[in-house]
């Protein structure tokens, strides 16, 4: 026992009581009841105690910019939609006015032709890899649509019917090398023919042939339908003259043709069912 009381532990563990015995006392001894061990413990996570409120303050400033962030998300998304549906009404404004459009210059032309009996037609179908932009119509043989009948989009000539089904019709249009179309140039009154070829087709554009070398035509000029045949009526708008070309092959020229519409952009027409004078 004598030995244990000199042992190294339990003067160690006497020091220590002797400290606990003297902190709570002093402890009692303080106003604020504040130990020294407590004080000293205190300075000790002082620091700690500070980057612990300093990450919780960072973590709501977090938390906040995530709430913020995520209004401005949902926000940006309503916008959007609202953006698209408006875009949605702007083309069907778009193809609203383009159909009045339409009917106005058919109105027109119906007037100053009275003979003229219509067969109307929406574009449901192209053909992708055909270069002379044929098309097929959703009008057919129930609406009195045949063969060889003129397609026209307003006071312009668009294309001449060479299928019919029941309900559908196939357009080829006059790009197209195997359609000719009797034609004249307004301001010269002179005549040739209508054709296309794959080189102008690609460049969206057709060829007057048959004209003199020493034609009047020339850039500017407007070229419509000479009636002759009886395919086609008089005076549709085929389109406008870009350039007059001399002829390697012989003596004659031809005039390259602007159409006067945009087949890529076609979504109606009027297939022309009946004339005066179809078929002379």
């Amino acid at each position: 026992m004598k030995t244990f009381f000199n042992s190294v532990p339990c003067k160690v563990i006497a020091v220590l009581l002797c400290a606990a015995i003297l902190g709570c006392a002093s402890a009692a001894a303080s106003e604020n009841a504040s130990s020294p061990v407590s004080t000293a413990l205190g300075v000790v996570f002082s620091p700690l105690k500070r980057a612990a409120a300093s990450i919780s303050n960072s973590l709501s400033d977090f938390s906040a910019y995530f709430v913020s962030s995520g209004y401005y998300r949902d926000r940006v998304e309503e916008l959007e939609g609202e953006l698209a549906s408006l875009r949605s009404q702007m083309v069907d404004y778009e193809q609203t006015r383009q159909k009045l459009e339409t009917y106005e210059q058919f109105l027109e032309l119906k007037e100053q032709n009275p003979d003229y009996t219509f067969a109307e037609g929406a574009v449901i179908a192209r053909d992708s890899a055909d270069l002379y932009y044929s098309f097929v119509l959703d009008c057919g043989e129930q609406d009195g649509v045949s063969v060889d009948d003129p397609v026209i989009f307003g006071s312009y000539l668009a294309g001449v019917v060479k299928e019919v089904r029941s309900s559908s019709c196939v357009v080829k249009t006059f790009l197209d090398p195997s359609v000719n179309v009797s034609a004249y140039e307004v301001r010269s009154r002179e005549e040739g023919y209508v054709s296309g070829n794959t080189s102008l087709a690609l460049a969206g554009q057709c060829r007057l042939s048959g004209l003199q070398r020493d034609t009047a035509v020339s850039a500017g000029g407007i070229v419509c339908t000479s009636g002759v045949g009886g395919i086609y009526p008089r005076d549709l708008i085929i389109g406008t003259v870009n350039e007059v070309v001399d002829e390697t092959v012989d003596i004659s020229a031809y005039a390259v043709l602007e159409p006067g519409i945009d087949f890529g952009e076609l979504t109606d027409a009027f297939v022309l069912i009946d004339f005066a004078g179809k078929g002379e």
